[in-house]
């Protein structure tokens, strides 16, 4: 007769065995023609992991050829994308088994293909990213991936992404977001000249978009998700204001903005923007301030903001956007300008152990988040004031953000 184990075991090992198949690696192909079709994520990307495991390397002209970076010889392995209307992709590797990859990309017929780019070490760790903005939408473009510098095999990750590294290809914003991975690389242009106020260069980079229904004060802040124990990587950001459609497509990368930041953020804080704090509206890059003075913004107004992870990492930001200035949220015909009402935020004590003292306005919701965007806890104000239990978040650095129907306030804590 079974034990009871056994019969448990007996009677879990399908489901067991379904979960285990759905954990295989992602499917790949060792030619073109069989290559699988990924999805394009249009705002956030998940890495998927990947193999070359079991592929072998073909350099015959229907596999490709050679390509022209990162020593190829080691077996590789083929995906395909349909190009999104944007015609901006970033494709984005990172490490697993394998630590040196190189990453081509091509077009054409998967029997008649034509190269466009090769690329070795653009991500960061000695793994390649293909990044720009100038593809052709609609087209199939097809991936090509293999372990440089030396023969074998094993596990990468890799991501596709909607590119927002070109002034042309600018995310549109209108409130706090969370870009949870910098997943791109420096775009088809050059968008950073050490020239210009700052004298900084482009790495990982990011274009925002945004303008104003209404006049008034502007602020915001931009906060590193953090790495290591609190480490922080090194973001660094301009911004210009141009009103003219056009302006993207004549951007030089000499243009001075008219307001940017280049000081050094790494360590254990890593914020950087415009605050009240700031003594300078040109930091060079270095040691510094890494904020910025307020400034004014006039209704109707459109800024575009260049925003750089000198750091090289994929590790993503939160950004909030404060002042009297109302942003507005209809990218091309305006929305009626609403009253702004103040919103005063305060939290005591800082650093705070087991309980804080939360002071907003009477409805006013209570979000706070880890470094890495996620909600940690939610609350709507009954009073004015009150008392919110934290002793079961991990130490560590949270954002506590107040909501009301027209306003935001945000404020960083410490939990110890």
């Amino acid at each position: 007769m079974k034990t009871l184990k056994q019969q448990i075991v007996k009677a879990l090992l399908p489901g067991i065995i379904l979960l285990l198949f759905h954990m295989q690696l992602y499917a790949q192909s060792d030619t073109p023609c069989n290559a699988p079709f990924l999805a394009v994520n249009t705002d956030t990307c998940g890495f998927f992991l990947s193999t070359t495991i079991g592929a072998t390397y073909q350099n015959d002209v229907l596999n490709g050829g050679t390509p022209p970076c990162a020593s190829p010889g080691a077996p590789d392995v083929w995906y395909r994308i349909i190009i999104p209307a944007s015609g901006a992709v970033a494709i984005t590797t990172s490490q697993g088994s394998i630590t040196d990859g190189g990453l081509a990309v091509y077009s054409g017929s998967c029997n008649n293909l034509n190269f466009i780019s090769c690329n070795d070490d653009g991500a960061g760790n000695m793994m390649p990213v293909i990044d720009r903005s100038d593809f052709v939408p609609g087209d199939t473009l097809y991936i090509r991936f293999w372990k440089g510098w030396g023969n074998g095999t094993g596990t990468f990750h890799l991501c596709v992404i909607e590119s927002h590294s070109d002034c042309i290809s600018a995310s549109f914003v209108c409130g706090d977001k969370h870009f949870p991975k910098c997943t791109y690389g420096p775009g088809s242009h050059f968008d950073a000249y050490a020239g210009n106020n700052c004298g900084m260069t482009e790495y990982q980079s990011q274009w925002l978009t945004f303008n104003f229904l209404t006049s008034g004060t502007f602020q915001f802040t931009i906060f590193p998700d953090s790495l290591n124990g609190g480490y922080y990587p090194d973001y660094d950001w301009m911004m210009f204001q141009d009103n003219n459609p056009a302006y993207c497509s004549v951007y030089d990368s000499s243009y001075a903005p008219l307001v940017c930041n280049a000081s050094s953020t790494q360590g254990p804080m890593g914020s950087t923007g415009l605050d009240i704090s700031g003594v300078s509206n040109s930091v060079p890059a270095g040691p510094g301030n890494a904020f910025c003075p307020i400034m004014n913004v006039n209704a109707g107004q459109v800024y575009y903001m260049f925003i750089n992870n000198f750091s090289l990492t994929s590790t993503g930001y939160f950004i909030t956007f404060g002042g009297t200035a109302i942003m507005n949220c209809n990218q091309t015909t305006g929305i009626e300008p609403m009253e702004a009402l103040p919103l005063f935020l305060n939290i005591f004590p800082d650093p705070v152990i087991n309980t804080m003292n939360v002071q907003a306005g009477v409805g006013a919701e209570i979000d706070i988040y880890d470094m890495e965007g996620q909600i940690a806890k939610r609350i709507r104000m009954a009073n004015s004031s009150s008392i919110i239990d934290v002793s079961d978040l991990h130490a560590g650095i949270y954002l506590i953000k107040a909501t009301t129907e027209n306003e935001i306030a945000v404020k960083k804590f410490l939990k110890e």
